[in-house]
């Protein structure tokens, strides 16, 4: 989960976003019922070791798979939100939060950081609902 961990750092901390979603609705892992939205969801997909022969080495590398999912009521929602139009734009601000980097981040030695795919945009018309996501690599070392 530390890709998660860094990836939530860098938003949490990030002027733009925080602008857009407070840092108390940018959660790790799947947003609580009755999260008043707008709110980032960051969940882990995929995590692999980096494997060597001896599988003994100190600080070993790790290739996450990190997802970030942003929500927003839309306009005919009770309350409204930016539907759409705010996710997209949302979706920017994280993509720009994230920039390709290594060092440490959120206490975490990390090895880099790529944007990966974007998608897919959901929307529920009961709910009045909107939703868009975008990947992100994150490479990590553990702790010896």
């Amino acid at each position: 989960m530390s890709g998660v961990a860094v990836i939530r750092g860098l938003l949490a901390t990030n002027a733009g976003v925080t602008a857009v979603v407070p840092a108390s609705r940018i959660m790790a892992g799947d947003l609580p019922i009755n999260t008043t939205l707008p709110a980032i969801a960051i969940t882990e997909i995929s995590s692999v070791p980096r494997l060597t022969i001896a599988m003994t080495e100190p600080n070993r590398l790790h290739t996450e798979r990190v997802q970030v999912s942003v929500l927003f009521k839309g306009p005919q929602g009770s309350p409204s939100g930016a539907g759409y139009p705010g996710v997209k734009g949302l979706l920017v601000l994280v993509l720009a939060a994230c920039p390709n980097q290594h060092g440490t981040i959120n206490s975490f030695d990390v090895d880099s950081i790529l944007p990966d795919i974007e998608g897919p945009d959901l929307q529920d018309d009961a709910t009045s609902l909107f939703s868009g996501s975008r990947d992100f690599i994150v490479k990590w070392r553990s702790a010896a």
